[in-house]
């Protein structure tokens, strides 16, 4: 870990920034083009009506990741900041008690989410054709909820800690299986939606042992002991308080698309709905290299301010 601290706070700027970028781009466009293989599936088994339905889904899906966002961007800072001040005994604590924090907000959310599951695809846009897709989608999808949360917080940990190619692999290991699961169960088994979103809970699945792997045996500060895992108010604050501007910048963009949705069925039809959820995957691919950049900024910046080199 010292040997990382020293690169962060010492090595030039540039390179350093190139270096902590250039991992969550590819892991953020290897992503967004698994999001787009996996429409391709669905659009192809299904047809625009499954499409549809995943894009009505897709709002919800953004929450999940939303909150795994917030948690992680605001875990992230206190971890690089602590790390930068060499204080590792309390970075690693806003680690355990981040996952506290994800886990109960996931709950939080997934429960009443179960509960008043085809009222909110209602909501979100679903026409009487789409909504049974829609709902054998997210009713599976949901099972998930605290591992899809989990797994984009503990990528942007894993990326504060100084390791911005270990924050790479599990992205590419979940996406590359959700890859060839999608083409065994939407495909191989004719399963449609349904094997889409069993595909999907699989992979995430394998991704957070993976994590949960390289936390116990490889180059991490996160070797959680029990003691770690107590609550600590203070941090929980601080993690919510630095982090939910990046849950409200993501839940703006998951009411865009319920807007847009609802906007379309009732002009247009289900097709029109499927074009968009196609459309915003494709620009997904324009904007993910930018959000890769301001993530392996936000490390450098975290890491050098709390070691006080402001300049």
């Amino acid at each position: 870990m010292e040997k990382e601290r020293e690169h962060i706070l010492n090595d030039s700027l540039r390179p350093l920034l190139f270096k902590f970028s250039y991992p969550p781009i590819i892991a953020m466009v290897f992503g967004a083009i698994y999001n787009l293989v996996d429409t391709i599936f669905v659009g192809n088994a299904v047809g625009p009506v499954g499409i549809a339905a995943l894009t009505i889904v897709m709002p919800l899906m953004i929450i999940m990741w939303a909150i795994g966002f917030m948690i992680g961007a605001g875990s992230g800072s206190i971890i690089s900041r602590n790390l930068g001040a060499g204080r590792k005994n309390i970075a690693v604590k806003a680690g355990a008690n981040a996952i506290i924090l994800n886990t109960a907000i996931s709950l939080l959310f997934m429960v009443p989410c179960y509960i008043f599951l085809e009222e909110l695809l209602i909501f979100f846009g679903a026409s009487s054709e789409v909504l049974p897709y829609a709902r054998d989608y997210a009713s599976i999808i949901l099972i998930g909820f605290i591992i899809y949360s989990f797994d984009a917080f503990a990528r942007i940990a894993i990326r504060a800690e100084g390791k911005p190619r270990a924050s790479m692999c599990p992205i590419l290991v979940g996406a590359t299986l959700n890859m060839l699961l999608d083409a065994v169960f939407v495909i191989g088994l004719n399963m449609g939606v349904q094997g889409a979103a069993i595909a999907t809970v699989i992979s995430q699945t394998v991704t957070v042992f993976y994590i949960l792997f390289y936390f116990r045996f490889g180059k991490s500060i996160f070797r959680f002991k029990l003691a770690d895992f107590k609550p600590d108010f203070k941090i929980m604050w601080e993690t919510l308080k630095i982090g939910l501007p990046s849950f409200l910048m993501a839940t703006l963009e998951s009411f865009v698309i319920l807007l847009f949705n609802r906007a379309i069925i009732k002009y247009g039809s289900d097709t029109y709905i499927a074009i968009v959820g196609i459309g915003i995957r494709l620009i997904d691919l324009t904007v993910m290299p930018i959000i890769g950049i301001t993530q392996g900024f936000s490390t450098i910046v975290s890491f050098n301010y709390g070691a006080k080199l402001y300049t």
